[in-house]
This record gives C-alpha cells, sequence and structure tokens, in this order.
C-alpha cells in the first residue's frame, strides 16, 4: 500500500483524534471536561485546524435556541486514513494498517441519524463522568488509586474481528458486544489491588421491548456457554451488566422479565443486572450509587 501523507498534527490533537474514533461523535464542551483545559479557546483552535485538515466534519446549526449547543465532531476522509495508520499500527494488523473493509462504517457517519448521535454522545458523557470522578477522587491519596479501563463497541468490534481466536465465528461475537466494557481496578500497582468489570447497554426510546429482551437472553446465554472466561479482567467474574432505559415504565417491565429469565437459567449464579434511566444518569451521574441503581440477582 501506497500509504498517504497527511497533514501534520500535534499530539494533543492526536489524543483528541483517538477519543472521537473510539466513541464516534462527541461534542466539545464534553471535549474541554475529559481534557481537564479551562481554555475554550484552545481547544476550539485544535478542533479548527482538525476540521480545516479533514481530519474531523463537524456537526452545528445557527437556527435560533440550537446555535447554543456545543459543536459535534465525527471522523472525516483524513482521519479515517489516520485511523488506518495509527491503529493499525497500534492493532499489529497486516501491513501495519487496518483494511478498509473494517473501517466503512465511518464514511456513512456524515449520514447518520440524530438518533445514533444521541446514543454515541451519551455514551460518551457516560466515560467523561468516570474519568472526571477518577481524576477528582485521587487527588484525595488517602483513598488509594483507582483507575477506569474502558473499550467502547467500536474498538472491541475492530479488535475480535482482526484477532479471531481458532473457530471462531464473528457473527456470534459480534453479539456479545455491548456498547462500552470498562474494569474499575484499586490500587492497580499494590499487593491489594482490586478489581470488577462491567458490561454496559444503552437502550434508545425507540428500540422494542423483544428486541431488549432478546438482548438480555443474549448475556444470559453468553454466561451460561463460559465463553466469557476468555473476554474477563483481572477479578475473573463475569462482568456485571448495567442496563440503561429510556424511562421507568420499560425499566419496570423488564426487571420482572429479568428476574424470570433468571429462574430459569441454570448458569445464572453470579450474574448480576443493574438497572437506571436515563434522567437518573444525568441528574445524579452514572456514579450516583444506590440512588439509581435497581439491582437484580438469583435469590439465594
Amino acid at each position: 500500500m501506497n500509504f498517504r501523507e497527511l497533514p501534520t498534527i500535534t499530539e494533543k490533537q492526536k489524543e483528541i483524534m483517538d477519543l472521537v474514533y473510539r466513541f464516534r461523535f462527541i461534542n466539545r464542551s464534553q471535549l474541554q471536561r475529559v481534557l481537564n483545559h479551562k481554555d475554550a479557546r484552545r481547544i476550539n483552535t485544535w478542533l479548527r485546524d482538525l476540521v480545516e485538515k479533514k481530519y474531523l466534519g463537524r456537526i452545528y446549526s445557527h437556527k435560533l435556541l440550537e446555535n447554543t449547543k456545543p459543536a459535534i465532531y465525527y471522523l472525516n476522509n483524513n482521519g479515517i486514513i489516520w485511523v488506518r495508520y495509527e491503529k493499525g499500527m497500534e492493532y499489529s494488523s497486516s501491513y501495519e494498517r487496518l483494511d478498509i473493509k473494517y473501517l466503512k462504517k465511518f464514511y456513512e457517519d456524515k449520514h447518520a441519524s440524530q438518533t445514533f448521535i444521541n446514543h454515541c454522545i451519551t455514551l460518551f458523557e457516560f466515560y467523561v463522568q468516570f474519568k472526571e470522578y477518577e481524576r477528582n477522587r485521587n487527588k484525595e491519596k488517602k483513598k488509594g488509586v483507582l483507575e477506569y479501563y474502558f473499550e467502547t463497541k467500536t474498538e472491541m468490534w475492530i479488535t475480535k474481528r482482526l484477532h479471531l481466536h481458532h473457530q471462531e465465528d464473528f457473527d456470534e461475537i459480534k453479539g456479545y458486544i455491548p456498547d462500552l466494557y470498562f474494569e474499575k481496578i484499586k490500587n492497580p500497582d499494590e499487593d491489594n489491588m482490586e478489581s470488577s468489570t462491567f458490561f454496559l447497554e444503552l437502550f434508545d426510546p425507540k428500540v422494542p421491548r423483544y428486541a431488549i429482551k432478546y438482548r438480555i437472553k443474549q448475556y444470559i446465554k453468553f454466561k451460561e456457554e463460559g465463553k466469557w472466561k476468555y473476554h474477563t479482567g483481572m477479578d475473573g467474574k463475569f462482568p456485571i451488566i448495567l442496563l440503561i432505559f429510556p424511562n421507568q415504565q420499560k425499566l419496570n417491565f423488564l426487571s420482572g422479565y429479568i428476574k424470570d429469565e433468571l429462574e430459569r437459567s441454570y448458569e445464572s449464579e453470579g450474574l448480576v443486572f443493574l438497572l437506571t434511566t436515563y434522567q437518573k444518569t444525568m441528574e445524579h451521574t452514572i456514579l450516583g450509587g444506590q440512588k439509581i441503581w435497581k439491582v437484580i440477582q438469583e435469590e439465594d
């Protein structure tokens, strides 16, 4: 392959590119928070340069009442080529690049639906909330070090497809890939290190109940078949499943369904579902604790 020379960008701009690649759509306000940068003008300068160099596309409305919303960014053509080069080396793929077949969906993002854009921005908001909490907590050194490690659906989709184990079926594997996988690690460099892993699934308002039921069954099947053991974190346990619903009505209905499915399952021991609503995660943050999460697991 003849490598195309791309316009030069800074290391901080590469950090921005990495976040856009992982989450697909992010807005300027979120970016400023996750980078912990007080000067919005500097962020805007980096973003403007990336847009001018066609690394990023920009969505911004000049309409009255909408022009107060922060601009949204996604990968543009040079950004997708950058991903092929940079991520190809990171993932150790053939010829130090990603084949274009893995990246076709990024070319479609300029025509993405508002529902998909909102979905991606919400997931990035959760990531920002976790990172803000991690940063603030670690200032209190008496509590020890806390780290969150994340993988998005985009990252997992590409990684699993590039590195399939013998006789693995990617069509089956992708059915178990959540919106976000993350690992919470306390005291990572100490003998008393503790970790726990999570699958996070965000359901949009228009997702029908039967589709949510199917997704829940997939997770229970994943636990029953034992294949999750190849994809677990340092704790060696099945991930805790976080389900975020668009409203309380769907949460109430699906909580009863989950209880019934756990009772039918022969391998539900250690399988824990935590349920909440989008509104609660925005009011209290996703780290709102017991006040926002409903716990469902196999009863003793």
